[in-house]
């Protein structure tokens, strides 16, 4: 009999990246997915053809009884809540405590390996949140599977989130980044990494309590300058991201990006990962050939 998968969370960024991946695995017979939603969701994104149960989930201290027959019988459980959600992702936490069929919850979380001298940046206080997730996930016994990336493909090539401008051939340098690699986790290889993870019952005591990281291309920032220098024909531009430009946006909204150009860097990605088996990665030319 296949894995029961709940999926929290099938809209936005990484929602929308992991939905399709997840239901090709259960087309194929490799799990049975189910969609967890608030009674208030809108469910026309969901593919009709792939006849998917939906369970109506109360994350609030009212829903406590619903929660918890809604994912009795789940053996894995992804969420994908956006950043305002994130807290409520506590009450799937306390409904999935106890579980016998539960195998592993993967929080809402892909996003860097954070220090704790990091997270003390005034812009990055939101991301102590996750944190809350996870310590309230041991404090119960919940198996965790907490999941890694690095920097998204969209977020560097469609929003320029480090500086780097394809079509603009303009790239930006910050202390050794033209030196160090740069990471990056494309969405499809995101999707299919949960799918994977989410449909090999004979790896789930692998993954549980582990954190994994999960990219498929680094390339040094010297190779991105030689790699825009091809494809436009000239060298792009280079510019520097300033050390009292990086201080002040720790400050406020742009935390993130900045300490992402940090991390970069400083070649301070933390622990490596390795591929997940079967996935074939483009090389950075070739998403970058896609960009223009």
């Amino acid at each position: 009999m296949s894995p029961t998968v709940g999926l929290y969370g099938f809209t936005g960024t990484v929602g929308s990246a992991i939905l399709p991946a997840l239901v090709k695995v259960h087309q194929e017979g490799k799990i049975k997915l189910v969609i967890l939603h608030r009674e208030s969701t809108d469910l026309s994104k969901l593919p009709k053809d792939a006849k998917l149960e939906t369970r109506v989930v109360d994350l609030s201290d009212a829903g406590k009884e619903k929660n918890k027959a809604a994912v009795k019988d789940l053996n894995v459980v992804v969420s994908t809540v956006g950043a305002p959600g994130l807290k409520s992702q506590i009450y799937i936490v306390e409904a999935l405590a106890g579980s016998s069929a539960l195998k592993t919850f993967i929080p809402s979380d892909y996003g860097a390996n954070w220090t704790e001298e990091e997270l003390k940046a005034p812009g990055l206080a939101g991301i102590g949140v996750k944190e809350e997730v996870v310590k309230k996930a041991k404090e119960l016994g919940v198996p965790l599977t907490e999941v890694r990336t690095g920097l998204f493909g969209l977020f560097f090539f469609a929003y320029k989130a480090v500086g780097t401008d394809v079509k603009g051939n303009t790239v930006q340098k910050f202390r050794n980044s033209l030196k160090n690699p740069l990471r990056l986790t494309t969405l499809p290889y995101l999707g299919y990494a949960i799918a994977t993870l989410a449909s090999d019952e004979s790896g789930y005591s692998k993954i549980a309590n582990q954190v994994l990281q999960v990219y498929d291309v680094t390339v040094p920032g010297q190779e991105i300058v030689d790699t825009l220098t091809k494809l436009n024909g000239n060298a792009p531009e280079i510019t520097e991201y300033s050390e009292q430009q990086y201080q002040e946006d720790l400050k406020g909204p742009g935390a993130v990006v900045a300490a992402l150009k940090a991390k970069w860097g400083d070649g301070a990605w933390g622990p490596s990962g390795s591929l997940i088996e079967g996935w074939k990665p483009k090389s950075f030319e070739e998403l970058a050939r896609e960009a223009l």
